[in-house]
């Protein structure tokens, strides 16, 4: 690391004689003597291995193979700039790249949310959005591949950390010839036989975990028919007239024609989101993440 840095350093010096083609000035300009420039120089020429300046008591000017150098060294210094700038910016926040994986059925509601909120606070910070199952998230979060997550399932407490957005009550999605279409609500109970169409448990299989335990519960069997890994798709197929779907509360934003919600008013008819992100984590962006969505939906969790 203190080769590199004093190699980079080097680098700036040399730049800066070529473009003074003075040591004098050169060393008035770098705030430093001229005996410990002069010494910089002939340590980089003795480090490449070529000769960068021709000297004499009048003048300094740049050797053929100085001047092809010159372009190099102002290339590799403009890299390593941008380089410090994009440290600093992830470091304070202000820039860089977040990378956020989300559950679909929260692409409805909360995460347009946040992303307007954010983007409209810290405008020079770019996203990189990934659709992923809860359980794919604290995949993609342990290994690296995602800075926050909008989940449903809670973090294992050691190694990925949640906080909750909000509580969303289930509703019943039916087509508009079902009998239930004009009711305003319904129970669990009364959803025994019904033909369900589902999140897919391969892709979310703690989420279909979940829903198991709650039908259970309610002394009702679930085991859908059909299983897709995305809401615009179960709702379709209900839609189609091919079933019904227990859906959270945020998908009703969608609405194609032929589809009614019937809200499932059992008290345990509920589903968590959450924010998720990397036990102990203090990157700037991260933590601003957490620190929006509580003050965005912390009063309705």
């Amino acid at each position: 690391m203190q080769q590199s840095e004093l190699s980079l350093r080097r680098l700036r010096y040399f730049v800066t004689v070529a473009e003074e083609l003075h040591f004098g000035r050169s060393a008035d300009r770098l705030h430093m003597a001229q005996p410990p420039l002069s010494q910089q120089i002939r340590r980089l020429e003795e480090e490449l291995d070529i000769t960068l300046f021709d000297r004499s008591t009048r003048r300094v000017n740049l050797t053929e193979a100085g001047s092809a150098f010159l372009v190099q060294a102002r290339r590799l210094l403009a890299t390593a700039d941008s380089v410090d700038r994009f440290l600093d910016d992830h470091r304070s926040g202000d820039g860089g790249t977040l990378r956020l994986g989300f559950v679909d059925s929260s692409a409805y509601e909360v995460m347009p949310r946040f992303l307007r909120e954010y983007r409209q606070r810290w405008p020079e910070v770019q996203f990189e959005l990934r659709s992923l199952s809860s359980d794919q998230q604290h995949a993609a979060l342990f290994d690296g591949e995602i800075d926050l997550g909008i989940g449903r399932t809670l973090g294992d407490g050691v190694k990925i950390a949640a906080t909750e957005i909000l509580r969303e009550q289930l509703y019943l999605a039916v087509p508009s010839s079902h009998q239930f279409a004009e009711q305003a609500t319904t129970t669990l109970r009364r959803l025994e036989g019904q033909s369900f169409i589902g999140f897919d448990r391969s892709v979310s299989p703690t989420l279909h975990a979940e829903l198991l335990g709650m039908f259970a519960t309610a002394g009702v069997g679930y085991s859908p028919i059909i299983e897709a890994t995305e809401y615009t798709s179960i709702l379709g197929l209900v839609a189609a007239g091919e079933g019904v779907a227990v859906v959270p509360a945020g998908v009703r934003t969608f609405q194609p024609p032929g589809l009614r919600y019937v809200k499932v008013r059992d008290t345990s008819a509920v589903v968590r989101l959450m924010l998720l992100r990397r036990q102990g984590e203090n990157v700037r962006m991260v933590t601003r993440g957490l620190e929006l969505v509580v003050e965005l939906f912390g009063k309705r969790a």
